[in-house]
């Protein structure tokens, strides 16, 4: 997942795999402003690399594009770019992709600075169809052992000296107070994500 802002949901994937590029965790998957210290398990990558279009159980998300474990941060920036040139469209303030991921494409959009479907619903409503759906794994209306593998992806985290806290909810974390990140944050935090979420 992409780099974030901390408030309550958390990217599982893209914010670890862009934590180094850009500093900052991530939250309330891609749809908004990006705020420092909580990652979310909203918006994250799974499976065997980009996405997928399979059928799903709800009307509402037929036709979106399926993010996978391991989905790459350039696959996912892919991915939403339509999500993100329909919100653009519609007045919200994107960047561009190489701000953050310097491989991108600088034609390639970046996500806006807020929470899209909290301070812009009517945005969030027209352009949901063409946003990304989370990985069934860590989604925890599809995961019956969501919780479980929520608390082996913290443990596994800080096990490797990525110091960081769980959110009461699951929905991800917050930086360890006082705690500095290591350099390889994301990888860890990427690693340690797909392991607990993958079952590897």
């Amino acid at each position: 997942m992409l780099p974030g802002m901390p408030k309550k949901k958390l990217l599982l994937l893209t914010c670890a795999a862009l934590l180094a590029a850009s500093a900052v965790g991530c939250s309330s998957g891609h749809t908004g402003g990006r705020d420092e210290g909580v990652v979310s398990t909203a918006e994250s990558g799974g499976g065997k690399g980009g996405a997928t279009k399979g059928p799903s159980a709800d009307p509402a998300e037929a036709g979106r594009p399926q993010l996978r474990l391991d989905t790459t941060p350039l696959e996912e920036l892919r991915l939403y770019q339509g999500y993100l040139h329909c919100i653009k469209d519609r007045g919200v303030d994107v960047g561009r992709g190489t701000q953050k991921l310097p491989e991108a494409d600088p034609k390639m959009l970046w996500f806006p600075g807020i929470d899209v479907a909290e301070e812009r619903p009517e945005v969030e409503k027209a352009c949901i169809g063409k946003k990304p759906l989370t990985p069934p794994e860590t989604d925890p209306k599809r995961n019956p052992h969501y919780m479980d593998d929520y608390n082996e992806w913290i443990a596994c985290d800080n096990r490797k000296g990525f110091k960081v806290e769980p959110l009461p909810d699951g929905g991800g974390w917050n930086y360890a107070p006082h705690a500095t990140p290591p350099r390889d944050a994301d990888r860890i935090d990427q690693e340690c994500m797909r392991e607990a979420f993958g079952g590897k």
